[in-house]
């Protein structure tokens, strides 16, 4: 949110507390449905009122970090749209076809940032705490996987196969990439920071971010599952 935005302080309080107990909804499965729905209006919202709008206000987002808050809010909300639709008893086939569908169109962009920007991508994958050989190899696979995973999930083409390779995809970035380099940037309080979070601000997001697209991949798979029909009422005889 902009900094000019009035009473911005206190909007990032209350879409924090929001997000804290929708998420405690949705893990104990109480309310879980309208916590769902609140989370993913909530990046709809986003969408329409913050991100659309700055691609006019601040032409220079477009760059890049225009596409991944856009496209991480539509994919995080499609996620939540498909949590809000399976708790839904039955679900809707067609909600959750519209939920994987908005999933699997922000992938590629993604994929799309990997081949104009792969130097950037290269550089993290080169910082790792756990080498990995080639890096810019790496930034060239994982934008295709990109690619690969949002035409099959948006197109329903062998798209459950796609959900868990992607969400294993984004395990092993968050394992391997973003969990070590915040464990070893432990919060320290300092004279000039003796309150609030006092580690990597940036890579703790990256980190949680990167865990929400895991969950995320896994809840479009498990809405391809195929469910078992309800079994029939036995006939009662007179």
């Amino acid at each position: 949110m902009p900094d000019w935005l009035p009473g911005h302080d206190l909007l990032a309080i209350v879409v924090g507390a929001v997000l804290v107990l929708a998420g405690l909804a949705i893990l104990a499965g109480v309310k879980a449905r309208p916590a769902a729905l609140a989370v993913a209006g909530m990046f709809a919202l986003a969408i329409v009122l913050l991100h659309v709008p700055s691609a006019f206000t601040n032409p220079e987002l477009l760059r890049s970090p225009w596409w991944i808050r856009t496209f991480e809010s539509l994919a995080l909300g499609a996620a939540a749209f498909i949590v809000a639709e399976l708790a839904r008893d039955p679900p809707r086939e067609t909600w959750l076809r519209a939920g994987r569908i908005a999933f699997g169109v922000a992938l590629p962009v993604f994929g799309v940032l990997h081949f104009v920007y792969p130097e950037s991508v290269a550089m993290l994958v080169d910082a790792a705490p756990v080498p990995f050989p080639w890096p810019m190899l790496w930034a060239y696979l994982t934008g295709a996987g990109h690619f690969a995973a949002g035409i099959a999930v948006a197109s329903g083409v062998m798209a459950r196969l796609a959900a868990i390779v992607a969400g294993f995809m984004y395990a092993s970035w968050a394992v391997t990439l973003h969990l070590p380099r915040v464990l070893g940037d432990l919060p320290l309080r300092t004279a000039e920071n003796p309150v609030g979070y006092a580690g990597n601000r940036q890579e703790f997001t990256s980190t949680l971010v990167c865990i929400a697209f895991w969950g995320a991949a896994w809840l479009v798979a498990g809405s391809l599952k195929k469910r078992d029909p309800l079994p029939a009422r036995p006939l009662r005889h007179e």
